[in-house]
């Protein structure tokens, strides 16, 4: 993911394990690996606004698609005040430079 974005990623690759993005300006946890299927992860962002001990759910399921694979990203329990920073964040520093960085 540093890649995509530019900055520092850790994340380890089990259930219950940790990942930082961003230099810790989002951390969380795994809930569910999948290999080559989904990710289910915790993740708790440094907003104004956001709960110090609040995290929202973040799935990414891959299926295969006619043209390559189909990414399905759902987040939950976003609080109120913080949902268009992140909509607008996933975009600016995930999506569109994964678009990118896959062409």
């Amino acid at each position: 993911m540093s890649k995509l974005h530019g900055t520092k990623t850790s994340m380890t690759r089990r259930p219950n394990g940790k990942f930082t993005v961003f230099g810790g300006y989002c951390h969380g946890y795994n809930i569910e690996l999948k290999e080559n299927k989904s990710i289910e992860q915790a993740w708790h962002f440094k907003e104004d606004g956001w709960p110090d001990d609040h995290y929202s759910i973040c799935s990414f399921v891959l299926e295969k698609a006619p043209k390559g694979t189909k990414l399905t990203f759902i987040q939950k329990d976003v609080p109120e005040a913080n949902y268009q920073s992140l909509k607008e964040g996933w975009y600016q520093y995930y999506w569109d430079p994964m678009k990118a960085y896959l062409k």
